[in-house]
């Protein structure tokens, strides 16, 4: 993965996480409870991702995306943050 699609990924992980946060807000002691819910993320994302990327960025993960990729994937992401704290 690159630095940039990490640092993308990052800001998916946290963009959803901080919806859950605004919504259902955890003590930053309960360990258990937060990696339960960034794995819970971390599936969702991933179902973002086989919802929106074409077939052919499926089978070729290694493959840069297109601006028009990173904009439907932004899109997806924010959309489901606007869903998660009730605004869609």
């Amino acid at each position: 993965m690159s630095s940039a699609t990490h640092s993308y990924y990052d800001w998916q992980v946290s963009t959803l996480l901080l919806a859950y946060d605004a919504v259902e807000p955890l003590a930053r002691d309960d360990v258990r409870s937060l990696a339960a819910r960034h794995e819970k993320v971390e599936h969702e994302l991933h179902d973002i991702a086989h919802a929106v990327l074409p077939p052919d960025y499926l089978a070729d993960p290694e493959r840069e995306f297109p601006p028009e990729v990173v904009i439907a994937m932004t899109r997806a992401t924010l959309r489901r943050a606007a869903t998660i704290v009730g605004v869609l």
